[in-house]
């Protein structure tokens, strides 16, 4: 590098923010060693400090060659990171024995799980491999920290600080102890190594080998910082190497000597100072890199980031130093603040949409580029899915966790069933992904696996297959037809055949349930035209999935036995935090990187995004392992050290030619407060500009948000109104129960949905057993002992057989014994209150008669048949009947009774006088009664409907109501004759249902608070 001069001083460079790094590089490198050899550049090596700068130099070569140079053979390019003792700059087999291989990260976790389950063991602690593996990666991480910062161990802990600490963290630190003894024994055991450790000793290694022994050909280390004290060293010794140098990002030579002094570890510049301070060189020893010396344009904004991030302790005399700089450069700000704006979009949706319109504005430039930088995935997650809609397809360099590709997902869901084979939600899930096949065609598949689910539909079928199998045959399950009954279990059963490796309770090592799953995740996976291993293990996602696998057979063998649901949990926890990278070709003008991934890289237009606090810089969160006064007592960095990592790629990444910074005003609905950068930007900027033209320098050439909100926004809208639905009068119902009576007076239009447009709403899969089944069951118990005991005193041991009656019907009713117990103690206070209600009765003369007793009546001149069921009907002395109906709920009111709201018992005694229950001749009803048998505390009793006046109101018998709802019928059958009569939904303020079956089909949600012109819409 005889170009550059030989002073005998360290030899070291920086590039301004706003240079294309990696092209200046390779361009100066190309002119200063590249002559017309195509071999010339071989004995060339860069250092970049992460593998994708590497690979992007390389394309920065090919362009600084040309189509016209012809082969051209490259330097050697290695990542200042992950260099390798068996690789070159190394000979092969030179350095070989000065670290033994890595362990592999996948190990390191399963390995330290096992100490920490070990530790909660011995201290009577149950924590579980889930947890174990949580808290197993920031252990992971503490020990990388301490092998990257070469602090020693952790032995040396002053007692001092010891005493100063709560119990848990005492606790934390003797575990630690312990580690730092066993794991390097256990690692010696296994011939490997911390991979931070094996960095560290390879850097140190190539560093004294290259004192003592000088490449012969050039050496530049590039694009790093040094915040790696062997990195740092290594550096240092290129620098004075004869043919070496160091080129540094971004080195800030402007910034005023106090406030140097004055930077701190959360600082941007604080890596470069300390690095410079190791070499004894001042910054005005620092030159250009040859061919990237900075513009004015690009001074002035990379003066403005400087200010922005200046020291707060140095930020006192900042209107001062801004009128200097103004002086300096006349309308030095202006010029500082062009090509720099700020878009702030109501919440993540919106900033992403603002986003994609910035990266599709891009491609209508020609051959301009794009580059989104966020550490948000859930972020970049939007705006890929936003692209979309303009049929773009960009892929997050970062990847995506392994349970969101198809064959990660299918993984877990497979592990779902099998820890849970009773549950319809988890067997949906699994059929509903696309990889699902059985051995067969999805297509007809497909519309048996639709049939399935309908039939498992409602309660829990239970906690196995055999719950499955009972749920299919059981006659009483309308949810089937007979004849799919045979062709559905089958089905069932082949998909508990192929899930049977996993089926077994007993505890197994992680490589044999690994092994288990790949088996039965093949066999669901297989199609009629594909074998399951070829479609499950295919692209990205298919080779992350076996290679997470194939660590738990060969790796997790010192983790003990687990269980099925121990092993889903150790799966999930890893495959959520393994990422899947894109490997594909990317967007050729467009890219989307977390901060690391675009380190030396540019393009035309930057937009960093997600700039909130807690985001970007990211929230300190906690260590479960040391607090900040147990770091510092072991010589490690303070956890704000990251923050001046991230305002060095912040720093540089805005001193982009063009670079828009995004952030959401809100998030999941609540405020969300600036990113500290963007604060201090803003009030950079208003201290020079003022308000209004501070405001005016970061607004954007576009309004992108509001470009983005006009994308979904209709030119006129035309509220929706309630649907009134008028069915020709031939296809109104002529056939109505009891119960939809009820529904027909306070919610019309479920009787259309249901009766004239035959639509029946289902129930979801998995619902909790709850009151409908307790209802059943009590009905069911109750009917058993009336038939037992119908006439006569009750037995003694009445409360005894009614409760056994009760278990039974509750057993039955898929109540498990656990719930069982809970529904046992209401059931006994119902019982209490049943029996002593049922005695009374008797003692007066009053039996039981017909019970679940199902009617038909044809209302006498119309065309109507009303059925109805009575749950009970008991005869008295004088020959009336009483209708009775047990309730586990609240009972109807004889308000809403005589407000024409409720039916059903009045309609039941009109029904009863008109003959219309078979068995029973016609006869008057004396009392219509609801038994309340709840179970609560106030368990309940009889609520006569009949009787005595309400609130002043004179008395009305039972048959005054069964002739004013009779009469009630009469005029809604007349008034639904009219065509023009519209079946509405809920039209009744008064009484509402709160849930209809059918709301969401009337869409109530959009008009039923809102007011709406006209009659809306028909239906």
């Amino acid at each position: 590098m005889s170009a550059w001069g030989d002073t005998g001083a360290p030899r070291v460079f920086t590039m301004p923010p706003q240079a294309d790094f990696l092209d200046a590089l390779a361009r100066h490198v190309l002119a200063e060693f590249g002559g017309d050899d195509p071999e010339a550049l071989a004995d060339v090596t860069i250092l970049t400090p992460t593998r994708r700068a590497g690979r992007a130099l390389m394309d920065a070569f090919a362009r600084a060659a040309g189509p016209d140079r012809g082969a051209l053979i490259l330097p050697l390019i290695r990542p200042i990171g992950d260099v390798d003792a068996d690789e070159p700059p190394f000979e092969p087999g030179e350095l070989a024995g000065i670290a033994p291989p890595a362990v592999e990260p996948a190990r390191r976790q399963f390995e330290l799980a096992r100490l920490i389950l070990a530790k909660e063991a011995a201290l009577g602690r149950r924590i579980g491999i889930a947890g174990a593996m949580a808290l197993a990666e920031p252990l992971a991480v503490l020990i990388d920290d301490l092998w990257t910062e070469e602090t020693g161990d952790l032995a040396a802990f002053g007692d001092a600080l010891r005493a100063r600490l709560p119990g848990h963290l005492q606790e934390s630190l003797d575990f630690l102890s312990i580690v730092n003894r066993a794991w390097p024994q256990r690692l010696a055991e296994l011939q490997l190594t911390d991979a931070a450790q094996r960095r560290s000793a390879l850097l140190h290694a190539l560093a004294d080998r290259w004192r003592e022994t000088p490449p012969e050909g050039p050496v530049i280390a590039a694009g790093s910082t040094g915040s790696i004290p062997a990195a740092a060293e290594l550096m240092a010794v290129v620098a004075r190497l004869p043919q070496g140098a160091v080129v540094l990002p971004g080195l800030d030579r402007g910034m005023d000597d106090k406030a140097w002094e004055k930077i701190d570890s959360a600082h941007p510049q604080w890596a470069l100072k300390d690095f410079l301070e190791r070499l004894d060189l001042d910054r005005a020893d620092i030159g250009d890199w040859p061919g990237a010396e900075a513009e004015t344009p690009a001074l002035a904004r990379q003066r403005v980031i400087a200010e922005a991030l200046r020291p707060a302790e140095e930020t006192a005399d900042w209107l001062k130093r801004i009128d200097a700089l103004k002086e300096w450069s006349g309308d030095f700000f202006a010029s500082g603040f062009s090509g720099l704006s700020l878009v702030e979009a109501r919440n993540p949706d919106a900033e992403a949409r603002a986003i994609a319109l910035m990266l599709r504005e891009t491609l209508s430039r020609d051959d301009e580029t794009a580059m989104v930088v966020t550490p948000d995935r859930g972020l970049a997650r939007r705006i890929s899915s936003e692209l979309r809609r303009f049929g773009v397809q960009l892929d997050d360099s970062a990847g995506t966790a392994l349970t969101a590709t198809l064959p990660g997902g299918f993984l877990r869901l497979v592990l779902d069933v099998a820890s849970d084979p009773g549950s319809a939600l988890a067997l949906n899930a699994l059929w509903a992904s696309p990889l699902f096949s059985l051995g067969r065609a999805r297509g007809p598949l497909k519309r048996e696996l639709d049939l399935l689910d309908l039939a498992l539909r409602g309660a829990r079928p239970g906690n196995d297959f055999d719950a499955i199998r009972k749920r299919l045959a059981d006659p009483e399950n309308r949810n089937v037809r007979d004849h799919d009954r045979a062709r559905l279990t089958a089905l069932a059963g082949q998909i508990e055949t192929a899930l049977t490796p996993l089926l077994t309770e007993r505890t197994r090592p992680a490589a044999d349930w690994a092994r288990a799953l790949a088996e039965a995740a093949e066999a669901l996976a297989a199609s009629d035209r594909q074998a399951g291993a070829d479609r499950l293990w295919a692209g990205e996602g298919g080779e992350a999935a076996a290679t997470l696998l194939r660590e738990f057979i060969t790796e997790a063998e010192v983790l003990p036995d687990l269980t099925l649901a121990e092993f889903a949990a150790a799966f999930g926890e890893l495959a959520g935090s393994r990422r899947v990278r894109p490997q594909g070709d990317l967007h050729p003008r467009l890219r989307l990187f977390g901060p690391l991934e675009a380190r030396l890289l540019t393009a035309d237009r930057v937009i960093l995004a997600g700039l909130n606090e807690g985001v970007w810089p990211a929230g300190l969160g906690s260590d479960p392992w040391l607090s900040r006064g147990m770091r510092e007592e072991a010589g490690l960095p303070p956890q704000e050290r990251r923050f001046g990592l991230a305002a060095h790629d912040f720093a540089q990444l805005a001193g982009a030619k063009e670079a828009i910074l995004t952030r959401s005003l809100k998030a999941d609905g609540a405020p969300t407060v600036a990113s500290r950068w963007i604060w201090r930007l803003q009030t950079l900027a208003r201290g020079a500009l003022g308000e209004e033209g501070a405001k005016q320098a970061l607004s954007p050439a576009l309004d992108y948000t509001g470009l983005a909100e006009a994308l979904d926004h209709a030119a006129s809208a035309a509220p929706v109104g309630e649907p009134y639905a008028r069915p020709p009068v031939a296809a109104r119902p002529k056939r109505l129960s009891v119960t939809d009576v009820r529904k027909w007076i306070r919610d019309p239009y479920a009787i259309h949905a249901r009766h004239v447009l035959k639509l029946v709403a289902r129930d979801d899969a998995d619902l909790d057993i709850g009151p409908r089944e307790r209802g059943s069951a009590l009905h069911a118990a109750l009917e058993a002992f009336i038939e037992a005991y119908p006439e006569g005193d009750l037995p003694e041991d009445a409360a005894e057989r009614l409760l056994a009656l009760g278990d039974a019907a509750l057993e039955k009713a898929g109540f498990d014994e656990a719930a069982r117990v809970e529904e046992r103690v209401r059931f006994a206070r119902s019982v209490e209150i049943f029996l002593e209600w049922e005695a009374g009765r008797r003692r007066q003369g009053i039996r039981p008669g017909p019970l679940e007793i199902k009617g038909e009546w044809d209302v006498p001149g119309t065309p109507l048949t009303v059925s109805g069921i009575a749950d009970r009907i008991d005869f008295n002395p004088d020959g009336t009947f009483d209708i009775i109906d047990y309730k586990t709920g609240a009972p109807p009111t004889k308000a809403a009774t005589a407000a024409n709201y409720e039916p059903q018992l009045p309609l039941e005694a009109a029904m009863a006088a008109a003959g219309a229950f078979p068995g029973l001749d016609p006869s008057e009803t004396s009392g219509l009664i609801y038994l309340r048998l709840s179970g609560g505390r106030s368990a309940g009793g009889e609520a006569r409907i009949d009787g005595p006046p309400s609130r002043g109101k004179p008395p009305v018998s039972a048959m005054d109501y069964a002739a004013q709802y009779e009469d009630l019928l009469r005029q809604l059958i007349e008034t639904y004759a009219d065509p023009e009569m519209a079946y509405r939904s809920q039209p009744r303020a008064q009484y509402v249902d709160e849930y209809g079956d059918y709301d969401r089909l009337a869409r109530r949600k959009e008009w039923a608070d809102a007011a709406t012109d006209g009659e809306g819409g028909e239906a």
